[in-house]
């Protein structure tokens, strides 16, 4: 049986489920950004070769909590990071890096468009270890009415931790909201296979989500991603 890790960050507190007290203390505040890039066609082969090396290099650091990205499908050349990081120190010394300067410079020559949001949780959960052959990876793009902001952020840390618990294919739902347009929110989801996803959203705890926040969400963008590279670090 996989076991889980969920971070939940809203008010100070954290959650993190069969981690040690020092590995808990350590992931307290997590330090997360959230990029979207634009690549070069011709230029995307090499570039994902080298995203992809620099990936793995990344999550063998000591700070790195995870590291995923993907492309959304049908338009390989747009890309989402997600990168969670121990502290904003660890993020420092990857910039550092040698592996994170050959992805920079390669990153500079083939990216169009590149914007780096800084965000704040609202709850990363994830198993301990995300093992699939074949992973489906989902981004979601929500507006949240600002008056019903808490409540919302209360339905869906039920339904994410419903979910990792629950689902052996929720392998990770990752809940963030942009730092300076706080009820503008984005997820990552990484389920074990396809058929993971459609038993996820027939799930009862899903649509008793969808039923709590249905007049809570003002505007939604749901994107499904390919050629994902999905990794929690080694620590």
């Amino acid at each position: 049986m996989m076991t889980r890790r969920l971070l939940v960050v809203g008010a100070p507190t954290l959650m993190i489920s069969q981690l040690s007290t020092a590995r808990a203390q350590q992931a307290a505040v997590p330090y997360v950004r959230w990029a979207e890039l634009e690549v070069d066609p011709g230029k995307a082969v090499e570039f994902m070769r080298v995203a992809r090396e620099s990936a793995a290099a990344t999550l063998q650091e000591p700070g790195v909590i995870a590291f995923h990205f993907a492309a959304e499908k049908g338009n390989p050349g747009r890309l989402r990071v997600l990168e969670i990081y121990s502290s904003e120190d660890a993020y420092r010394a990857h910039l550092r890096s040698a592996h994170f300067q050959r992805f920079s410079q390669a990153a500079q020559a083939a990216s169009t468009v590149r914007r780096v949001y800084d965000v704040v949780p609202v709850l990363l959960g994830s198993k301990r270890a995300l093992n699939s052959a074949s992973p489906h990876v989902r981004v979601a793009e929500l507006e949240i009415d600002a008056t019903q902001l808490e409540a919302y952020k209360t339905a869906v840390t039920e339904e994410i931790e419903a979910s990792i618990r629950l689902e052996p294919g929720v392998l990770a739902i990752y809940s963030l909201a942009l730092k300076d347009r706080p009820t503008h929110l984005r997820f990552l989801e990484v389920y074990a296979d396809e058929s993971s996803y459609r038993q996820h959203i027939d799930s009862p705890h899903f649509k008793k989500y969808v039923e709590a926040t249905k007049s809570m969400i003002t505007a939604r963008k749901l994107i499904e991603m390919e050629s994902p590279s999905i990794g929690i670090g080694a620590r």
